[in-house]
C-alpha cells in the first residue's frame, strides 16, 4: 500500500492525508485531467480576453500596424494606466518591439555609442544592454543613428544603424554572432537627412533596403549567419534628393506566394525573396517639388498595397494598387491615386476595410480601401506628427510627436474615442502585446496596461 501511494503527495497530498486506496493508474489520469483543466482555463481566458501577439518588427509582426487583441486600453495619462516608465540611456527615435515578454529598443549614447537593450514586458526591468558599435555620420537634427526598427524571431535579435552597422545578438543574453557594415561594404550614404530603413525578416532571410543619392539596393542575407544571398541594384531614374527613401520593406501575400515589396525613388516595386527577380513595377511616382524623397513606406493588406509618393508640403499623393502574381503583368499602373490626403512621415495604415493616413500637420483621413474616396478628413493636433498610426480592436491609435495619442474608432463615421497626453518627444510608432502598449520617446519607454 505504501508503495502504491509514493506517487501521490506531490500531486494529490489530500489523498495520501486519508490514506486512499488510489492506483499509480489514478494519479496519472487525475495529472491528465489538472491539464486539460488548466488548457480549458487558458483557452478560455485568451477567447474572453484577448489574443496575445507578438510585435517583433517595425509596425507589428507583419507589417502591418494591426493588432489581433482585444480588450486594449483606450485611456491613459502620465498617472493613469502607466504600469512602468523607465528611463533610457542617450537618445532613439527607433521604434520599440516586443516578442515572448520582452521589450527590445536601440538608442545612441553621448551621441556617439551604439546599443541594444531589452526589458521585461510585465515590470520593465532591464534584462541586458550591449554596446554594439561607436560611430556618428550627419543627420537631420530629429533623429541619430538609432533611428532603425530592430527585428527578432525569438532566437535572435537585429539591429541596423544609420552607420551602416548590422548586428545579430542572441535572443537571450544580447551576444553578437555576427556583424557587418553594409556602408563600408558597398558605398558610403548620400542622404540628406540620414539612414532611417529598418529590415524585414522571412523565411530565414534577412532584407535591408539601402536607397539614397549613391549606389542604392535592396540586400538579402542568411539571417543566422548574415551570408549575403542577392543584391539587387535599384538606380532608378529619380530626381536627385527624390533618390533618398527612408522607407521599410513589406512582405506581401499574393495568391499562394510571397513578394517582398519596397517604395522610393519614385517607384513601386515586388521581388521574388529567393531569387530577388523583379515581378512587377510601378514607375513615375513624380511630385512636382525638388524634394521628393519618400519617408513613409509601403502598407499591404486585405488584397491592396498602399503607398506615398512624398506628401512634403502637402504636395504629394497616395495610391492604391493590387499586386499581381509573377508572370501575369510584369509592369501596370494603380487602381486609384488620392492627391489631398498624403502624408509625409507617417506610414499608411489598412484596416476594415479602409486607409488611414495623417500628415505632419495634424490632418487625418480615412479613405476607401476599393476605391480611394474620402470617408471623411478631420484635424486632430495642432502638435506636428511624423508618428505611422497603429489599429487594434476597432480602434485607430493616431501618435504625435509629443507622444499625445487620438484614439478613433475605426468607422466611415468619424468619431474620436479618447484623447491620451504623455506630453513627451517621440518619432517611434507604439506597440502592442499581451494587452500593453508600449510607447517609446526620444528618452523613455512608457508601458501602459
Amino acid at each position: 500500500m505504501a508503495r502504491k501511494n509514493a506517487l501521490i503527495p506531490w500531486c494529490f497530498p489530500d489523498l495520501m492525508q486519508l490514506n486512499h486506496p488510489v492506483t499509480p493508474f489514478c494519479v496519472i489520469l487525475y495529472k491528465i485531467m489538472k491539464i486539460i483543466h488548466s488548457l480549458i482555463l487558458t483557452a478560455l481566458m485568451v477567447e474572453g480576453n484577448l489574443i496575445a501577439e507578438n510585435w517583433s518588427a517595425f509596425r507589428g509582426s507583419d507589417g502591418t500596424a494591426v493588432s489581433h487583441e482585444t480588450h486594449l486600453p483606450v485611456d491613459w495619462g502620465k498617472d493613469d494606466h502607466v504600469v512602468w516608465k523607465v528611463n533610457l540611456p542617450g537618445k532613439g527615435t527607433s521604434s520599440p518591439i516586443i516578442h515572448q515578454g520582452r521589450v527590445f529598443v536601440t538608442t545612441q549614447v553621448d551621441d556617439k555609442d551604439l546599443h541594444v537593450m531589452a526589458f521585461g514586458l510585465k515590470s520593465g526591468e532591464l534584462i541586458w544592454n550591449q554596446k554594439v558599435g561607436s560611430d556618428r555620420l550627419p543627420t537631420h537634427e530629429l533623429h541619430n543613428m538609432s533611428t532603425p526598427t530592430p527585428i527578432t524571431d525569438g532566437h535572435h535579435v537585429w539591429a541596423f544603424f544609420g552607420t551602416g552597422d548590422l548586428v545579430c545578438l542572441t535572443f537571450e543574453e544580447g551576444s553578437e554572432v555576427w556583424r557587418r557594415n553594409l556602408r563600408k561594404e558597398y558605398a558610403n550614404y548620400n542622404t540628406n537627412h540620414g539612414m532611417g530603413n529598418s529590415p524585414l525578416m522571412y523565411d530565414g532571410k534577412l532584407y535591408v533596403a539601402c536607397m539614397h543619392q549613391g549606389p542604392s539596393y535592396l540586400i538579402a542575407m542568411d539571417a543566422t549567419s548574415g551570408k549575403t544571398l542577392w543584391k539587387k541594384d535599384r538606380n532608378l531614374s529619380a530626381r536627385e534628393e527624390g533618390n533618398d527613401s527612408y522607407s521599410t520593406p513589406v512582405r506581401v501575400n499574393v495568391a499562394g506566394d510571397v513578394q517582398i515589396v519596397l517604395s522610393g525613388a519614385e517607384h513601386l516595386n515586388a521581388y521574388n525573396p529567393d531569387t530577388g527577380e523583379e515581378i512587377w513595377s510601378i514607375g513615375g511616382l513624380e511630385v512636382p517639388h525638388p524634394y521628393g524623397r519618400t519617408i513613409s513606406g509601403p502598407t499591404a493588406g486585405e488584397g491592396k498595397i498602399v503607398t506615398v509618393a512624398s506628401g512634403f508640403r502637402n504636395q504629394g499623393y497616395v495610391i492604391g494598387v493590387t499586386p499581381v502574381a509573377e508572370g501575369k503583368a510584369p509592369k501596370f499602373t494603380q487602381d486609384w491615386t488620392q492627391r489631398r490626403y498624403a502624408p509625409d512621415c507617417a506610414t499608411p495604415l489598412i484596416y476594415k476595410g479602409k486607409v488611414y493616413t495623417i500628415r505632419d500637420d495634424g490632418m487625418a483621413s480615412c479613405l476607401d480601401l476599393e476605391s480611394g474616396e474620402s470617408h471623411w478628413q478631420e484635424r486632430l493636433f495642432v502638435e506636428n506628427v511624423k508618428v505611422s498610426p497603429v489599429a487594434a480592436d476597432g480602434h485607430v491609435y493616431f501618435t504625435t510627436g509629443r507622444a499625445n495619442t487620438k484614439v478613433v474608432k475605426a468607422s466611415a463615421e468619424f468619431e474620436v474615442v479618447a484623447e491620451n497626453r504623455l506630453d513627451d518627444e517621440t518619432l517611434a510608432s507604439p506597440a502592442i502585446s499581451e494587452g500593453n502598449i508600449v510607447i517609446r520617446t526620444f528618452e523613455h519607454l512608457y508601458c501602459i496596461r
